[in-house]
Parts: structure tokens; sequence; C-alpha cells
């Protein structure tokens, strides 16, 4: 080959190359215009839970604010089922346009894939992360006439008897969080699964079901009234708001304890990364709003409000937990 034809080889090569930078730059430049503009019309969050759990309350808390930051709505929309999954899916399939987002907890995100032999999404591949919101313990709580008012008079319970559990759905960590006490402590602690926190707390507050485990912000007015008894956390130490409850790790036999719930916002994967920037620093923004902060330190609730970089590393942390509790116990959604 010679080497006029050489030179033209590299001369067409460096206008390709040319062309795909400026291609890259304009699509930046649109990409940052859009975020610029955004939002211009209602943005959809997601709740795969039904209305009343801690999910939803702390999505409508933040909503509420971001829809008076950005001066359009914000609206939460419910769709249960399927221990989150049916929401999360709905997430996965929606356009990337900056206009549907999840707001998750772990059960959809770093659970389900380990429990279904065949899942029908892949969250941290399907969902980009856009922030951690917070989280909170998990909290084993009873009705008033439950004979066991601590972790050590559970225990013995559940080692003498069948002792019904209620939860927000099979496969949840709340689930998890019952059958590893089963594995660990030899006990016989039966599920039962409902479509959200706010039915399975009903029935723990009717006498129904006499012991739930549930996400923090659901329950503490119901603690307030009496109507249920706190037993123990599940985090490692006691919560600040609610010294007076123990921690699960307190009581011999329980000392590696240490389940939590949490949530975040989620977008679907290849929604435009200046527009999840500019969700990711809203929504932390609006969760150093001291009326937001007082909503969620009520419920027992500490507020985040991760990079998006940040949140993909602590879901995939979680993802590798539950992982191995999974395995340990057993569970599985068929």
């Amino acid at each position: 080959m010679n080497r006029k034809i050489l030179r033209r080889i590299k001369h067409v090569a460096l206008l390709l190359i040319l062309f795909a930078l400026m291609v890259v730059a304009a699509t930046r430049a649109q990409a940052e215009d859009d975020a610029s503009h955004w939002p211009s019309r209602p943005v959809k969050f997601i709740v795969a839970y039904a209305p009343g759990g801690g999910t939803d309350i702390i999505a409508r808390v933040v909503a509420q604010k971001l829809s008076s930051v950005f001066g359009q709505p914000f609206i939460v929309e419910n769709r249960p089922g399927a221990s989150g999954m049916i929401g999360a899916q709905a997430v996965t399939h929606a356009d990337p346009d900056g206009y549907t987002f999840i707001v998750a907890a772990p059960g959809e995100i770093v659970l389900d894939p380990y429990l279904m032999s065949e899942p029908s999404y892949d969250p941290l591949k399907q969902l980009a992360p856009v922030t951690q919101l917070g989280w909170t313990p998990m909290v084993l709580a009873a009705h008033p006439s439950f004979e066991a008012s601590t972790t050590a008079d559970l225990v013995k319970l559940g080692r003498a008897q069948t002792v019904d559990f209620s939860t927000t759905g099979i496969g949840s960590p709340h689930h998890l969080t019952g059958e590893y006490i089963n594995k660990t402590q030899s006990t016989h602690l039966n599920h039962v699964p409902y479509r959200g926190a706010a039915p399975a707390i009903a029935d723990a507050v009717s006498g129904t079901v006499k012991l739930t485990i549930s996400g923090m912000p659901p329950v503490v007015s119901f603690f307030g009234s009496h109507l249920l008894k706190p037993i123990a956390v599940t985090s490692k130490q006691r919560t600040t708001a609610f010294a007076d409850i123990p921690a699960l790790a307190e009581t011999p036999g329980f000392e590696d304890f240490d389940f939590t719930t949490w949530w975040g916002i989620l977008a679907p994967a290849g929604t435009p990364r200046a527009i999840v920037d500019k969700l990711a620093q809203a929504s932390a923004a609006a969760l150093a709003d001291p009326a937001v902060k007082a909503v969620l330190n009520a419920q027992a609730a500490e507020a985040v409000g991760s990079k998006p970089d940040e949140f993909r590393v602590f879901m995939q942390a979680e993802a590798a937990k539950y992982h191995r509790i999974v395995e340990l116990t057993g569970v599985t959604l068929k």
C-alpha cells in the first residue's frame, strides 16, 4: 500500500473520530438542555406496596416537597403485589424519559432476584440508582394481649408452640427476618403474608394475627396509643427516636442480628444521567428540609440523600447480604 493511500485512510479515520466526538458532544448538550427544562410535566413515583406503609409514607412526604421545589406535581401511584415485583417491573418497562421512577424498598431491588428461579427482571441492570432516601430498623410488634413482651419471651413461646406473624408479603425483608429467627433460634414462627404493611398491621391491631414484623413508620402511632406493644427493633443498636425499645442484638443468641429496611429512588435504565443527578440533588435538599426531616424522625427513619454512585455501591452490598440469607433460610418465591 503506497503512502498516498495510507494518508487518505488516516485522513478518513480522523474525520470519523471528529464526527463521533461531535455526535457525543451534541448528545451531551441535548441531554443537559433536556435536564435544564426538566420536569416540564407531572412526574410519577411508583410505590410497589399498598398505601399507608413505610415506603408509601416516605414517598409521599418527599414527593410533596419536590412538587413545591419544581412547580410540577410529583404523583405517587401505588401498584402493590408479588412482594413489590409488579411495581418494579412496571418501571423497568417505562420510558427512560425522566417522568417515571420507583420509590423502592429492599424487597423488589435486592431480594427478588435471589428468591425467584427465573426472575422476570434484573433490578441492578434495568434500574438506575438515583438516591437512597433513608433507612429505619424493622420492629417486632404485638397486640397487647400477646403472651410475649420481650425477645427472650418470644423465643421461649416460639419454641413451645407455633406463633403466627404478619408481614408485607412473601420474600420481604420482614419475612426473611422471621425465617432467620426460626433458623437461628429453632422457633416456630409461621408467616402470614399480606399485600402491604397497612393490612398486615391492621390485623395485628385487631388481634387477628397478634405478632407483626414491620418497618417503623407505619406502626409508631400505634405504640403511642398502646394498640400495639413493641418487642424489639432489628437494627444492631437502639434507635435515637425510640431509645426505650430494645434491639434484638441485646438478647443472647442475637448478637450479630442487624436487619434494616431502606428506601430509594430508582429510574428506568437509560434515563439521562443529567436528570438523574438533578433529581438526586433535589431529593437530598428535600431530605435536609426541617419539615421533611421531622416527618422522618417521627417515624424513626434516618435521612440519607446519597449520590447515584454511592447508592449503587450500597445496593450491591445489600444484594450480597440478602443472597446469603436467602440461601440460609431457603425462602423462595414460586
